[in-house]
């Protein structure tokens, strides 16, 4: 055990304050942080199906994204239930919670898909603190059952942690121009301007490139 922790302590660090996240990243201390005793201590109930972890100026941390996987589409992992915790790695290897989400299907939403390629971990306001953020899929399915998977169909949530506050943008895409919305949680109105920029910058730049089709880049106010 206290090799494990000189482990955690010394060497945890996958992603430095102003790198990206790559999907499959693997945290050093591994048989700790996916330990089925540490993942049930940590209320984690639903299957791992990524983590990442990095280091910033407070502390390091690890974000485990989970999903129930009880979809395939071709090729994609899908879940009715998804799941992510943000934790700080204390001394003593014990985790504190700071952050969490949970979503799943329902009404039109037929299926849930983290998009980890998208995940990021970086120090964007220049504070010294990282600011995940965390990009998801929810997909509808057409009249004869089949996934709509398709750049023009069901919706897409970006959530954003900063300085332990959550924002959300929401975003209904559609056919027609007045069918796409983006929306966002009212803590996104106060986060840094550098910081909103940067996101709208996510959003314009996956548009561009077909992965979804936004509304607007610049989210309006939602009830919550």
């Amino acid at each position: 055990m206290r090799l494990l922790v000189s482990l955690l302590s010394a060497c945890l660090v996958l992603c430095s304050s102003n790198a990206h996240a790559a999907a499959g990243s693997r945290c050093i201390g591994d048989d700790f942080l996916l330990h089925p005793t540490t993942l049930k201590t940590a209320k984690i109930t639903l299957p791992v199906l990524a983590h990442f972890c990095y280091r910033d100026k407070s502390g390091d941390y690890v974000m485990y994204l989970t999903g129930s996987a009880d979809d395939r589409h071709d090729g994609k992992v899908l879940s009715s239930k998804v799941g992510a915790y943000l934790f700080k790695i204390n001394a003593g290897s014990t985790l504190e919670a700071k952050g969490t989400v949970s979503d799943g299907a329902r009404g039109e939403i037929a299926t849930v898909q983290w998009w980890t390629t998208l995940t990021e971990l970086t120090d964007i306001d220049g504070d010294g603190l990282v600011d995940p953020i965390l990009v998801y899929r929810l997909y509808d399915v057409s009249d004869n059952g089949e996934i709509e998977d398709d750049a023009y169909r069901g919706r897409l949530k970006i959530i954003v942690f900063h300085r332990n506050n959550k924002a959300a943008i929401r975003a209904i895409t559609g056919g027609l121009d007045s069918d796409r919305l983006t929306t966002a949680s009212p803590p996104y109105f106060k986060l840094p301007p550098v910081l909103k920029k940067h996101l709208e910058r996510k959003i314009t730049r996956m548009h561009a490139e077909r992965q979804f089709a936004f509304g607007n880049p610049s989210p309006s106010k939602s009830k919550n």
